[in-house]
């Protein structure tokens, strides 16, 4: 894969709309997972992580049909390669829940190494994660069929890290996806909880 996951042009535009944010990497095993993690790299160059926030507070998260019982999450949606983040962010928000978007914000920038095992090191591939924060209202309800969500669930911000931990503690072969998804959650509660705290 010759092209770059991030133009560096695109975060020149994204700072200079809402100043630097945070930046972490993170390497994942993705145990049980690596087939997928390949195939997803031939269809997008990242993934937008949707913080999606309405008056009350309260954060959208959801679960698939296919998911582990309570395997909840924040919703994310693949960048095409043709493609920039805040497109790919609206394109999502309207597939994915139909709600509207009253104002969004780059929230910061999370890059991966997955490896498919603990033993091998030697085929990692990149992935990134544009976080974004969004307000919103009304009732969710997902138009893409194929992204065979099962269920949503409105939760306050503080209960992040226990997604967090109920994620990383999925067993195989869930194991290696858990603790990839667990990095998102944990990202935006230690970098934006004082934001995700505030009350209208």
């Amino acid at each position: 894969m010759n092209r770059p996951l991030i133009a560096p042009s695109e975060l020149e535009t994204l700072t200079a709309q809402f100043g630097p944010q945070p930046y972490q990497h993170a390497t994942v095993i993705a145990d049980g997972w690596w087939e997928e993690v390949r195939r997803s790299l031939s269809r997008r160059r990242g993934e937008v992580l949707m913080v999606i926030q309405r008056p009350g507070g309260e954060i959208l998260v959801h679960t698939k049909a296919f998911y582990p019982p309570e395997a909840y999450r924040l919703l994310t949606g693949g960048i095409g390669w043709e493609e920039t983040a805040w497109a790919a962010l609206h394109r999502e928000i309207e597939e994915e829940t139909s709600l509207p978007v009253h104002s969004a914000t780059w929230w910061g920038l999370i890059t991966y190494t997955l490896y498919p095992s603990e033993t091998d090191r030697d085929h990692g591939l990149p992935f990134v994660s544009f976080v974004f924060h969004i307000h919103t209202e009304g009732e969710p309800r997902a138009t893409d069929r194929a992204e065979r969500i099962a269920a949503f669930r409105w939760i306050s911000p503080e209960a992040l890290p226990e997604i967090a931990r109920r994620l990383e503690s999925l067993d195989a072969p869930w194991r290696g996806w858990g603790a990839f998804r667990a990095i998102g959650h944990r990202f935006v509660w230690e970098h934006h909880r004082e934001h995700l705290l505030l009350r209208p």
